[in-house]
């Protein structure tokens, strides 16, 4: 039974969201503050967090950079569940490390289909073959999200390692953003914001380039998608 931490100040809401989840089968723990919510992550550490933005004390955005920080946390998924609706917070909250995001609001369907989905990628099998994926000076770890470049070892959270891992195994082809939501977010076809992949691929490059500005493995060609090169 996967264990989901559920954080949010408006315990109305907290309720209903918790309601949800636990209908659905989960095992569910609640917290009103970011401080309660690591307390908790501490006695029982959750498969996935769900998190509101807006806390007293430590925002929910905070709060993911802590758990993202720690190893012992660092691979927790993370939905945030806000009810601010501007690009901007949206891509503060992806940027700090959250895997998704959902509007308040939502309906029970969208929630149970998105903590799957979080649940798959947590848990599913990268590739039956082989320890290491490698693509000129990138060698992507199978097993664990770890990649090398060069001499450097570059961790990981498991949503980049799976971006990488997907990339990595088509070198030289441009794979469109809604390809990736597809495959790797579980989006129906059509659907899923195409935000969450430029943040992801931008936190990437970050990461791995040596000029995030000026990226030679990690490329964007525009109205294509993007595509790991061995050759730029």
């Amino acid at each position: 039974m996967a264990h989901i931490l559920v954080v949010d100040d408006d315990t109305a809401a907290l309720a209903v969201t918790e309601s949800i989840l636990r209908k659905d089968g989960y095992d569910v723990m609640t917290a009103t503050s970011a401080q309660a919510a690591l307390d908790a992550i501490r006695a029982n550490r959750p498969d996935i967090a769900v998190l509101d933005i807006m806390l007293p004390e430590m925002t929910g955005i905070e709060l993911c950079r802590r758990l993202r920080s720690d190893p012992l946390t660092s691979r927790i998924g993370i939905l945030f569940l806000t009810a601010l609706e501007h690009s901007g917070e949206i891509a503060l909250a992806l940027d700090a490390g959250g895997d998704d995001y959902l509007v308040k609001h939502h309906d029970s369907v969208e929630l149970l289909a998105r903590v799957r989905a979080l649940l798959r990628r947590a848990g599913g099998p990268l590739d039956p073959h082989g320890n290491e994926v490698s693509v000129g000076h990138l060698t992507l770890s199978v097993e664990r999200p770890v990649l090398y470049v060069g001499g450097h070892v570059i961790e990981l959270t498991t949503l980049e390692h799976r971006i990488l891992f997907y990339l990595m195994s088509r070198p030289g082809r441009p794979i469109p953003a809604d390809q990736l939501l597809e495959q790797l977010w579980h989006y129906p076809p059509g659907t899923g914001d195409p935000t969450a992949v430029r943040v992801h691929i931008a936190n990437l490059r970050h990461k791995i380039e040596p000029d995030a500005e000026h990226p030679r493995y990690l490329l964007t060609l525009r109205g294509r998608g993007y595509m790991i090169t061995s050759t730029h």
